[in-house]
C-alpha cells in the first residue's frame, strides 16, 4: 500500500505543477495581448494557448515525469 500512496502523491505533485506552469504561461500571454491588443494576435494566442500548449506541455511532462 506505500507504493501506491507514493506513486499517488507523486502523480498529484506533477498534476500540480503542470497545472501551474499552464497558468503561469497562459497568464503571460493575456497579459501580452491585453498590452497590445489586434485580431490577428488574439486569434493566434487563443489557439496556442488554448489548445497547442496543453498538449505539447501535456507531452513534456509526460516525457520527463514518468510515473513508474
Amino acid at each position: 500500500m506505500s507504493g501506491k500512496r507514493r506513486l499517488r502523491s507523486r502523480a498529484i505533485k506533477i498534476l500540480i505543477l503542470y497545472l501551474a506552469v499552464l497558468t503561469a504561461i497562459q497568464a503571460a500571454g493575456i497579459i501580452y495581448f491585453i498590452s497590445d491588443p489586434s485580431l490577428v494576435k488574439g486569434i493566434f494566442l487563443a489557439i496556442f494557448l488554448g489548445t497547442i500548449l496543453p498538449i505539447i506541455l501535456g507531452l513534456i511532462f509526460t516525457r520527463f515525469f514518468k510515473l513508474q
